[in-house]
């Protein structure tokens, strides 16, 4: 399992940020040539918002799934399980066709039964005997760098914003930012240690505001009544 730690940052902090660790790290190879890439997960929980719940009152080990794919092309999709022990994590991710996505979406739980992917028919039994069910879409760019002798991975999360599940394979990306206006998520991924001088980069900006989840964030704009 990697180590997650996410913070909350302001432009300011993004720019000092960004420009100590550009000459250092290299771009994720899936970016785009403007340096970023968007992103649509459609988050999926039980009718009692188990996941929420669970993210809430500090439960240690905790799963969340989602439906994920980049750049507006629902053609390639992914199935996903996040796995989180503090701020450790592991992520299981099946590809899936978009067929099936819509399946999914629309709790079609009996047509994938015989499915040999493991990760579907896992979340076949979530669907049949939890409730589980599409709950809120979260559209954001990322902008994301890899360490070339390291498994460090740090990303700028921005433009977070969330949605209803309707036609979400096909919407237009969503602008109801979830986030004051200009702060963005910074995310370092890590499996045994970040490197020092790295670290002292990181450190320089003081990231002193922890941030939730993007989905715990999302889901409770949508159940407060803030998103449409």
């Amino acid at each position: 399992m990697r180590h997650e730690l996410k913070y909350v940052i302001t432009p300011v902090q993004y720019i000092m940020l960004r420009s100590r660790l550009k000459p250092i790290m290299q771009l994720d190879e899936h970016s785009r040539e403007d340096g970023n890439y968007f992103i649509r997960s459609i988050y999926f929980d039980s009718y009692q918002y188990d996941a929420l719940n669970n993210k809430n009152n500090g439960v240690w080990k905790r799963k969340k799934y989602r439906l994920r794919f980049y750049n507006g092309d629902a053609r390639e999709c992914l199935l996903e399980c996040k796995i989180k022990e503090g701020d450790r994590i592991e992520k299981i991710s099946s590809p899936i066709t978009r067929a099936e996505a819509e399946e999914l979406l629309e709790t079609k739980a009996g047509s994938i039964m015989y499915s040999s992917d493991s990760l579907m028919g896992e979340m076949k039994i979530l669907m049949k005997n939890r409730g589980f069910k599409p709950v809120v879409l979260v559209d954001y760019l990322r902008e994301a760098y890899v360490y070339p002798v390291s498994t460090l991975r740090i990303t700028f999360d921005m433009e977070i914003a969330a949605g209803t599940v309707k036609d979400c394979l096909k919407k237009e990306r969503c602008f109801s930012n979830i986030l004051p206006y200009g702060q963005m998520i910074l995310e370092v991924k890590y499996d045994q240690y970040i490197p020092e001088h790295i670290s002292h980069i990181i450190s320089s900006i003081q990231p002193v505001q922890r941030a939730a989840s993007k989905y715990a964030m999302c889901v409770t704009e949508k159940l407060e009544g803030r998103i449409i």
